[in-house]
């Protein structure tokens, strides 16, 4: 297993784009808008790799054949190699990388989780936007001085490498309570014409629609620019998944993914 320098990543761009599952926070390393890790097979032709976000989203892609990358693969995320400073959650495409990471399962090494990807209807999204009304509650473009200084899991600092790149690119909105931003939707990767979704809310706000509110404008942003937007998160995370339902989502692809812990 070989790690590629970052002048490389390129060579990345057109195998990540076969891949048909979202794999835009993978495109968000490749095209340096983020910090992570790329490790191939190859360093001219690449038919194997794997891509860490600095967030530990992974994906494990390509042929699973090779016996010297796959121990390479083993000995890093056993800690062998380097240290890894956050746990890992690894998507693998095709699935016969299920029979190479079931190893790990047995082992004790990995947990199994589920991952879902959704589609997005704008018909829908326009229809239950109709009929939420009015909010008492400001929502904003997120001030640029704000964006990270956001503190939680899913904030823009996580997601870009620099607050240039963020403001250029990562459009976010925030619900706005006495002057401060308690849940924002923001960007955590843009590439061609679609943009991931992400949502942040400060705890003692939570269960209030809040959240809704951020995302809705978000992607009316989108949608008033020509942009898909994108929502993926964990089976489990209930949460997500029922305010994916209130925004015009719904589930397109439903795979396991392996946690790693540090």
């Amino acid at each position: 297993m070989l790690e590629l320098c970052e002048s490389r990543y390129d060579v990345l761009l057109e195998p990540a784009l076969k891949i048909p599952i979202n794999m835009l926070l993978a495109r968000s390393v490749i095209s340096g808008h983020v910090d992570g890790r790329i490790f191939v097979d190859s360093y001219e032709h690449p038919q194997t790799f794997y891509i860490v976000h600095q967030c530990g989203v992974a994906f494990l892609c390509g042929y699973s054949s090779s016996e010297t990358f796959n121990r390479g693969l083993f000995d890093y995320l056993a800690g062998k190699l380097s240290v890894r400073s956050e746990d890992e959650r690894i998507q693998v495409f095709p699935r016969d990388w299920d029979t190479v990471m079931e190893r790990l399962v047995n082992e004790g090494r990995a947990i199994t989780n589920g991952r879902l990807n959704f589609k997005f209807d704008a018909a829908t999204f326009c229809e239950k936007y109709r009929h939420a009304g009015k909010s008492r509650y400001e929502v904003v473009a997120t001030p640029t001085d704000m964006l990270f200084k956001i503190n939680g899991t899913i904030t823009p600092r996580k997601y870009w490498k620099t607050l240039g790149q963020c403001a250029a690119a990562g459009k976010a909105f925030s619900v706005m309570i006495d002057g401060k931003p308690v849940s924002t939707a923001c960007t955590t990767a843009r590439h061609d014409n679609k943009l991931e979704i992400g949502i942040e809310t400060v705890t003692e706000y939570q269960g209030q629609g809040l959240a809704y509110l951020a995302c809705a404008k978000l992607i009316e942003y989108c949608l008033d620019n020509n942009i898909e937007p994108v929502w993926s998160c964990r089976s489990n995370n209930v949460g997500s998944i029922n305010l994916s339902k209130k925004l015009g989502f719904s589930e397109s692809l439903r795979m396991p993914y392996y946690h790693i812990p540090k």
